[in-house]
């Protein structure tokens, strides 16, 4: 059976989308879409989604969207393939004008990370979806699943800080930051536990967050305060091999 089923409350991948990522994304996130352009599994997956049931566990449910959102995006860009970005597509708007059938459901890739996956107040979230582009959080090479969500969810938080999450300079005293802890400082303000001497608002708790997830050293470096944060230019180029 393609796509998604329930197995005693649980969502099981029957197997096709993690064949499709083991075949076209590598271990820095990159995909292969001129590959993926002409792989029916693919297809296969996205339209057994288009019928699959929604979960109704949380953690299950939660990772249900986040396949259906990463791979929906994999499917369009390879879809469109070549492109040089994803805002090349729908007036550079495809997270709002592009629709999916996804468990019986009329969504856009926006209603799917903004109505269903944030309201969670899961901040992992945002390192576990991928808008295709080279300044997203690198794109997982596995699916997530409900009974190792935790786990997954922590090891993309490491991922993201250790690749596109931040950029550290200690020489200049310089710390730059991924403009999705500005878009979305609100997600991350309620993981926030201690303040960072000299840094507020939304930069503070950003920096919280990478220390949780980054190694001993960068984590303490940054938790003592001391240097300038600044918010990186993002880059839409789209995150080909």
């Amino acid at each position: 059976m393609l796509g998604w089923i329930l197995v005693t409350g649980v969502v099981v991948q029957a197997g096709e989308l993690s064949n499709v990522f083991a075949r076209h994304v590598d271990d820095a996130g990159r995909v292969a879409y001129d590959a993926a352009s002409t792989d029916a599994e693919l297809e296969a997956v996205v339209s057994a989604l288009s019928t699959a049931e929604e979960p109704a566990g949380r953690a299950e449910k939660m990772a249900f969207w986040i396949n259906a959102y990463n791979v929906l995006t994999v499917d369009l860009v390879a879809d469109h393939w070549p492109l040089e970005s994803i805002r090349d597509l729908d007036g550079g708007n495809p997270w709002d004008k592009r629709l999916f059938t996804v468990a019986g459901q009329t969504v856009t890739l926006n209603h799917i990370e903004h109505k269903i996956l944030r309201p969670m107040g899961e901040p992992r979230i945002h390192a576990a979806v991928n808008c295709a582009s080279l300044g997203c959080p690198p794109l997982a090479g596995t699916v997530f699943t409900g009974s190792g969500l935790e786990a997954e969810l922590t090891a993309a938080s490491r991922r993201w800080a250790e690749s596109t999450g931040v950029r550290i300079d200690r020489t200049a005293g310089t710390v730059s930051l991924n403009k999705i802890f500005d878009w979305y400082g609100e997600d991350f303000a309620a993981g926030a536990t201690a303040d960072v001497p000299g840094i507020d608002g939304k930069r503070d708790a950003a920096i919280q967050f990478l220390a949780r997830h980054l190694p001993a050293d960068d984590a303490a470096w940054l938790m003592a305060g001391g240097y300038s944060v600044t918010w990186a230019p993002y880059s839409w180029r789209v995150n080909t091999q």
